[in-house]
């Protein structure tokens, strides 16, 4: 996959239509963003260092936000948290990238460790899909349209 423009958005879910409904509602909400998608950390670090599928990116600037679900198979979040708050990742300048992470996970010990591993913001995912966009939509707009971010 080639991404040629500034990434405002990467969207790591594992969960096939969240995903997409994530996707698109960022789409709708944040106008002319340009927002990828992937299915698990694996992947989200290979675009964020520029590996495997993702070496047309090397040189590309990083993403405005990251929307992080914690509970993937694999490499979860905290894995991917970490490696980008990693010294690796400060030469790349990914630890000025705000992560939030957007999770089903309501224990109080997954709070306290994806903050001190880094994360911007801990958001838990509404039950019912319109609450669930318009914390899309709220978080998106906030992130991409209001922050004033360092890199």
């Amino acid at each position: 996959m080639t991404v040629h423009e500034r990434v405002d958005v990467l969207v790591v879910e594992d969960n096939d239509s969240e995903r997409g409904s994530i996707v698109e509602t960022l789409q709708s909400s944040i106008h002319h963003g340009n927002i990828v998608a992937v299915n698990d950390g694996p992947e989200a670090l290979d675009f964020l260092f520029s590996r495997g599928n993702w070496t047309d990116r090397l040189g590309e600037e990083s993403p405005r936000l990251v929307l992080l679900d914690l509970e993937m198979p694999g490499e979860d979040g905290f894995s991917v948290l970490g490696q980008i708050r990693s010294l690796e990742a400060s030469e790349d300048s990914l630890d000025l990238i705000p992560v939030v992470i957007f999770t089903s996970s309501h224990q109080s010990d997954d709070v306290r460790k994806s903050y001190r591993c880094g994360a911007n913001s801990y958001i838990i995912k509404p039950l019912s899909f319109p609450d669930f966009q318009a914390v899309v939509e709220t978080v998106g707009q906030y992130w991409i349209t209001h922050n004033r971010g360092a890199n």
